[in-house]
């Protein structure tokens, strides 16, 4: 007690300049009007400041869960797209009015593996077996298409990536009736290349690419990519279509596995008419 006492007896003159000055200031906060405004509006930047720096952090530390959140909001929205459904005619003799039927359910996934730069690259995704996640469903995300289901285990499913030499899907062109296909020729992760379109069709740079309605792996009209250059093939017959991709593939993370739900009987029919 007594080093106290002889503490505040040593800095006496320090302590009774903190006191005057703390009463000087609140005297100019209190009584004039110019200050006071100055100092609340410092005060309230301040600890605005302070707060946004804070909600950043906790944002931070909740962007997985955010992300789980709006890939289940986009999943709930993706089920409601016209191509998602078939028309149900029914029988046309008794029944005039058409219903939709659901065709593609969608699982949400998330890439955990995903390589761009070999000949032919694959994607691994967290979903498996135990999700309804089986060989020969499609892959897309929020962009356009990724690839296709190769195989799948309990917990885990490989994809084959659209930037894969042996991956071939038909594509939707604008004003075009060729049957044409999209490959992938390597070298870049940006761009792919649709072959056997007939040099006459009106394409042109800028035109979009999509998914044909003849897939039973893909809803109809899902992005492929963007047409950047139009040159005709070796041989004059064809053109060569260079398209960017809408997928950006270095930088994979949110898809989803779409499951057609005719695929098995459409599969089985094609096998009898095969074996017939």
């Amino acid at each position: 007690m007594r080093n106290f006492f002889l503490f505040i007896q040593r800095y006496s003159h320090f302590f009774l300049f903190l006191i005057l000055e703390s009463l000087a200031l609140y005297s100019i906060y209190q009584f004039n009007n110019y200050h006071h405004a100055v100092l609340l509006n410092t005060a309230n930047n301040t600890n605005g400041f302070i707060l946004s720096k804070k909600a950043s952090i906790i944002q931070y530390f909740s962007l997985g869960e955010e992300n789980l959140r709006l890939q289940q909001e986009n999943l709930e929205l993706r089920k409601k797209i016209i191509e998602s459904y078939y028309i149900d005619q029914g029988d046309t003799i008794r029944n005039t009015d058409s219903s939709f039927n659901e065709k593609f359910t969608y699982i949400p996934g998330t890439v955990i593996q995903n390589s761009t730069d070999l000949a032919n690259n694959y994607i691994i995704i967290d979903k498996g077996t135990k999700d309804g996640v089986s060989k020969n469903m499609g892959v897309i995300c929020p962009q356009g298409i990724v690839g296709i289901i190769v195989n799948a285990s309990e917990n885990f499913s490989i994809a084959m990536s659209v930037l894969n030499s042996k991956f071939i899907v038909t594509p939707k062109l604008p004003n075009n009736s060729s049957v044409g296909k999209l490959v992938w020729k390597g070298n870049s992760p940006y761009f792919a290349y649709i072959e056997k379109i007939n040099k006459f069709d009106p394409l042109k740079k800028g035109d979009v690419v999509q998914t044909n309605h003849t897939s039973t792996l893909f809803p109809e009209n899902i992005m492929i990519g963007t047409i950047v250059e139009v040159k005709n093939a070796p041989g004059g017959t064809f053109l060569n279509i260079k398209v960017r991709l809408s997928s950006n593939f270095t930088n994979l993370r949110s898809v989803y596995i779409t499951k057609n739900k005719q695929f098995n009987e459409i599969q089985q029919l094609e096998q009898q008419t095969i074996g017939n």
